[in-house]
């Protein structure tokens, strides 16, 4: 057994649901929705629960990747 060595997950860059991404990113749902109200890549969803790859690129652009937070 290895003890003490943390196993990190890389992010992967597909299509999610917006449930999906509000769990990775440990947020609340009205949360989520007033974040892709700010970014206008995400205005247009097509489908009302999924965002495609270039709407979760603009998400990841604007809010930063889940689990990796930087403090100013």
């Amino acid at each position: 057994m290895q003890q003490g060595i943390a196993m990190t997950k890389a992010f992967q860059l597909r299509a999610y649901t917006k449930k999906e991404l509000c769990n990775l990113y440990g947020i609340q749902a009205y949360t989520f929705r007033k974040w892709l109200k700010e970014i206008p890549e995400t205005a247009n969803t097509g489908r009302k629960n999924w965002l495609d790859v270039t709407q979760v690129e603009a998400i990841l652009k604007a809010k930063g990747v889940p689990g990796e937070r930087e403090f100013k």
